[in-house]
């Protein structure tokens, strides 16, 4: 029992850490998209959910993610700029 409660552990571990990975790399795609359309005088819709609350979704549902963004533009980092 003690041993799978230690493979769960290392699983949602590794879920967490490849979830904020994916966070922190979203959210740079998406500020630099963000500076890009400002520069050239577009509107930039505002940031809904920001903080721990953004990094909750992303990290509970990074593989949705990426999988939609991969299914509609072909990158795992889509943002507005990709589109």
């Amino acid at each position: 029992m003690a041993r799978a409660l230690r493979i769960l552990l290392a699983f949602v571990l590794l879920y967490i850490a490849l979830g904020t990975a994916f966070h922190c790399a979203w959210k740079s795609a998406q500020t630099a998209c963000r500076q890009a359309r400002v520069a050239r005088g577009e509107f930039v819709e505002p940031e809904v959910f920001g903080g721990i609350v953004g990094w909750a979704f992303v990290v509970t549902y990074w593989p949705v993610y990426i999988w939609a963004n991969m299914y509609h533009t072909g990158t795992p980092l889509a943002t507005p700029c990709t589109r």
